[in-house]
């Protein structure tokens, strides 16, 4: 299929098409990554390309896990409470066990971000 003008129906599927090209090649590296959002005209589109160590944490998860580096060591110096204890903590309730994986400062209602520990959801 050759392309004569590009359009947002194209840019989506040559993002979906070149996200499938480079998923064999990073991992043969040890690496994940994808074509992103991107910006457009008539002849030319430009893609935001994340790559990342596999496994790592994306730039989204790490500055949660920051903040709430930052928020713990608040509180544990306020009531005099041990960091590690409380980072390291599994918390318990009627749907399952699960730890504090992140603090989004920004969030009047839940800042506290807590991971499913059976399922990994948060």
């Amino acid at each position: 299929m050759k392309i004569t003008q590009i359009n947002r129906d194209v840019c989506k599927q040559l993002r979906v098409d070149m996200n499938e090209a480079i998923r064999s090649k990073l991992e043969e590296y040890g690496l994940e990554g994808e074509f992103l959002n991107g910006s457009f005209d008539d002849e030319l589109v430009t893609f935001k390309v994340d790559i990342k160590i596999a496994g790592a944490m994306d730039k989204r998860d790490k500055q949660l896990s920051n903040s709430l580096n930052w928020y713990v060591k608040h509180l544990a110096n306020t009531f005099e409470l041990d960091e590690k204890l409380i980072l390291n903590e599994e918390y318990e309730s009627q749907r399952g066990k699960y730890k504090l994986v992140g603090y989004n400062s920004k969030a009047k209602s839940y800042p506290l971000i807590m991971e499913d520990m059976e399922t990994g959801k948060k």
